[in-house]
């Protein structure tokens, strides 16, 4: 997430839903504003990003790659192959996705009747993945681990998710010697876009600033 570089032109403004959001947070002002949108879109850019290292950290963790398509990490118990296709959290699989897997799986099953398929999911309880999902891959014979239960599966040890828990606070919580924290760096793009926002359109959201800002991005 490149935060220094982002201006007001990089954000995606739902200006109609915006106006609605401000009026029922009450958000009056353009910092309130501001401070709204660039927490979403921290938000988002991080989600995206971690569950992508998520993904990376299971795969290392198993210790195995894998050559099979649709199959993330292999792992080998008792001479008995594993091949497990991996997603971030709950959502991140609909009917048509969860069929896809199931087939592909099913093929490197066909070439290795032994082999054990299954989807693993990151973060969540085994309650939000839908039960739609959970039909398709039991229909296509595909097993599921979910959040706790799957960190355990694949590294064989209870306290995994809580040990990754930890790692991520200190991580996070790092900033190389001589430069600002995160949370300085976020307040001070802050001020950048309150600055644009306000010399453009003012800084009371009144009707008059709605409908430049509307005007500007639509």
């Amino acid at each position: 997430m490149n935060l220094e570089r982002l201006t007001l032109a990089d954000l995606t403004f739902n200006v109609v839903l915006l106006r609605a959001n401000a009026t029922m947070l009450e958000l009056c002002d353009a910092e309130t504003l501001l401070r709204y949108r660039l927490a979403q879109h921290v938000e988002r850019g991080s989600v995206t990003a971690f569950g992508t290292t998520l993904q990376t950290i299971s795969k290392d963790i198993a210790g195995h790659a894998t050559g099979v398509a649709g199959a993330d990490i292999m792992l080998v118990r008792n001479n008995r192959r594993y091949y497990i296709q991996v997603k971030s959290g709950p959502h991140t699989a609909n009917r048509d996705i969860a069929q896809n897997i199931g087939a592909l799986l099913n093929s490197a099953r066909a070439r290795d009747p032994d082999a054990v398929c299954m989807f693993g999911v990151c973060y969540a309880r085994p309650d939000q993945i839908s039960a739609i999902v959970k039909g398709q891959l039991q229909r296509a014979g595909v097993g599921l681990r979910v959040g706790r239960e799957f960190w355990e599966f694949i590294s064989g040890d209870a306290e995994c998710l809580n040990e990754l828990l930890g790692l991520a606070g200190e991580a996070a919580g790092e900033a190389p010697p001589g430069e600002a924290s995160f949370a300085e760096r976020v307040e001070q793009k802050l001020d950048s876009l309150v600055a644009e926002f306000s010399g453009r359109y003012g800084r009371t959201l009144d009707d008059q600033a709605w409908a430049f800002f509307l005007a500007d991005n639509s």
